[in-house]
């Protein structure tokens, strides 16, 4: 499947706003995560995206507000970019090209 492919099915179960708790957190149906106000977080980021770990971001995202995960797709990097607040919302997606040696430029 696609990258896009991926973003408009989430855009379609975000639209779903009844399945959201009392707090307005994402509620699972019939495994279905639900996203509130079509925001991914990163608790549904997590479990639902293949990625790695990293321990940095790119220079231009604050390294006190945010954190970083990876994903290889297409042949293209895809830097992840949460916010640290309480949802630890998806703030951005960065696509990068790896180096000639197959590093992070990062």
């Amino acid at each position: 499947m696609k990258i896009f492919g991926i973003a408009a099915v989430l855009l379609g179960i975000g639209s779903v706003a009844m399945a959201c708790d009392a707090d307005g957190a994402a509620a699972v149906a019939q495994d279905v995560a639900y996203l509130p106000g079509g925001v991914m977080t990163y608790e549904v980021f997590e479990s639902a995206v293949v990625h790695e770990d990293v321990d940095t971001c790119p220079a231009e995202f604050d390294p006190e507000r945010v954190f970083c995960r990876v994903t290889l797709a297409g042949g293209a990097v895809h830097v992840f970019v949460f916010d640290l607040n309480d949802d630890q919302a998806l703030l951005a997606v960065k696509p990068l090209a790896l180096d000639q040696d197959g590093v992070l430029p990062f």
